[in-house]
């Protein structure tokens, strides 16, 4: 009898299941057709994952757009598929121009939708859409002025000291060290400085809470990836992707730091006391003519002002509460600790496998500061060519971020084509992949500092260089990323060599499972005193 029952069972849901089986079937691939029909090259999508299966821990962004980046040679753009949502690769230069530059209204917004309330570190520039985007842009934009970095600029060398001074034992053993993670030391106290005006010792202290919170944020975990793949797929889900304790951290940090400079009436030059001054006046307080005009130009493309567009107002005021204080310090600690990092190590990567390069650019820092009288100084750093060339090459070889990302925010035609983009198409320009073209860079492998020459530059159609983003909606801490990272260059070279060591992969894999281009098992190097007097 119990056999009969479980077979009636079983066969009553057969058909029901046999249903939600097509249903889902259909869901995850009714869309297929999206790119055919519109007569865009595609590649053919596998059921349940589009093109993205191989980007589930063993291929890295970076290479599996390069991989879709070179299937279509010669073509302007091409379609793939994330899981079920149509996505356009943009190949060509004008293109990436128009996107980014001429036609950056209709591409102004990235991807990422966020909720304050159930994230409250979300409200920041990089996620903030439409207007928005622009009034806190144009809030925002002073902090970064040339005038600020040199304000910021002792606090920086305070920090690059310390890294002398810690790296000074191991030197004088010559040993063998894992020099991302120092590096993310050094980036976190500056960060930690510059931004919070708090004195991390993340070099000095193991148990240093803001490279411990640091860690959190950006070690590839398996619950890190999975918040963040459910929050980018399925934002409806409201999914925390922070932990809980990271955003407490911020804004108590934020919080207590305002309260007591307010107390006791103390004034810093560094990126919180911006913040105070947005908090209290509405406004961050420009250096100087210039630097107003410079700001203008940040909102202007194609002889129309963005600000202006459907009447937004870029002076209106904003509400800057606690929560949208910490929002902006997080992120600019997030980005700046990470991505500055990774460039100093892959640079450093690049010098110890390319000694001869290390060497000329040890020779014009050494002469730079015979010059400045053995100090580090604005100038001095501001005034190294070959400095500036060593830090492209490295992130035209090893961008941080391996892909940009914009959505279509009114239906679009591509000029010259049949090809319409209707609204919330994702757009993306795979940084690496261009970076990588033998088209622009010969023997994209190799590491050459030439490319960079003004000659060189001048040869190269524009947009093909995009560590930064262009346009509008570029990276605004891009100064003050490239500042540390040739400070913190700097002090190392004039005082240490590097060189590669049994554990240095060569070459180095890339890791899957990180959002930025990151190497995977770190970057292993030998570090030496010098072997030539200063």
């Amino acid at each position: 009898m119990l056999g009969v029952i479980t077979e009636a069972v079983f066969q009553s849901w057969l058909p029901i299941a046999f249903i939600f089986a097509y249903l889902i079937y259909w869901y995850s691939t009714c869309t297929f057709n999206y790119w055919k029909e519109k007569g865009i090259p595609y590649i053919k999508p596998t059921p349940g994952f589009g093109n993205t299966r191989k980007m589930f821990f063993k291929t890295s962004f970076a290479e599996q757009f390069k991989i879709f980046y070179d299937a279509f040679d010669g073509k302007p753009f091409c379609g793939v598929f994330q899981f079920r949502s149509p996505i356009l690769v943009i190949r060509d230069p004008d293109i990436i121009r128009l996107v980014m530059v001429k036609d950056f209204p209709y591409f102004q917004d990235r991807r990422v939708s966020f909720n304050e309330k159930k994230e409250p570190l979300s409200a920041h520039l990089l996620n903030m859409r439409g207007s928005q985007w622009r009034r806190l842009r144009a809030k925002l934009t002073p902090t970064f002025t040339s005038g600020k970095m040199k304000m910021m600029f002792n606090l920086m060398n305070e920090c690059a000291e310390e890294l002398r001074s810690f790296l000074a034992g191991p030197a004088s053993r010559n040993e063998d060290l894992e020099i991302k993670e120092i590096m993310a030391k050094f980036t976190t106290d500056i960060i930690g400085s510059c931004v919070f005006g708090l004195k991390c010792n993340s070099l000095k202290d193991p148990d240093s809470e803001f490279r411990n919170m640091g860690r959190k944020v950006v070690e590839p975990s398996l619950s890190n990836v999975v918040r963040r793949l459910l929050g980018l797929l399925v934002p409806k889900l409201g999914i925390r992707v922070l932990p809980w304790e990271v955003t407490q951290f911020f804004i108590s940090a934020v919080r207590e730091t305002i309260k007591y400079r307010e107390q006791h009436n103390i004034v810093r030059n560094d990126f919180m006391q911006q913040l105070i001054q947005l908090k209290n006046q509405g406004h961050i307080q420009e250096d100087d003519e210039v630097n107003k005009e410079n700001m203008k130009k940040e909102f202007s493309t194609n002889n129309t002002t963005l600000p202006a567009k459907n009447g937004v107002n870029i002076t209106e005021n904003i509400v800057f509460t606690d929560s949208r204080l910490a929002s902006q310090a997080f992120i600019f600690f997030l980005a700046g600790f990470e991505t500055s990092s990774t460039t100093l190590s892959f640079c450093l990567y690049e010098l110890a496998v390319n000694p001869d390069i290390q060497t000329k650019l040890r020779e014009e820092i050494d002469a730079t500061l015979g010059k400045m009288g053995g100090q580090i100084t604005y100038d001095g750093v501001q005034s190294m060519k070959y400095l500036g060339q060593v830090i492209d090459e490295t992130l035209r070889k090893h961008p941080p971020a391996s892909n940009i990302t914009r959505i279509v925010t009114q239906p679009y035609t591509i000029p010259d084509t049949s090809a319409k983009l209707e609204k919330g198409i994702r757009v993306v320009i795979p940084v690496y992949a261009i970076h990588h073209d033998p088209r622009y860079y010969p023997e994209p492998g190799r590491f050459d500092p030439e490319r960079f020459s003004d000659e060189a530059k001048s040869s190269r159609p524009h947009f093909t260089y995009l560590p930064f983003g262009e346009g509008p909606r570029n990276c605004i801490g891009m100064r003050f990323g490239l500042l540390q990272t040739k400070i913190g260059l700097t002090v190392l070279l004039s005082n240490f060599e590097f060189s590669v060591c049994e554990m240095t992969k060569q070459p180095l894999e890339l890791d899957p499972k990180s959002f930025i281009t990151s190497a995977k098992g770190g970057i292993w190097l030998k570090i030496s005193e010098r072997s030539t007097p200063k």
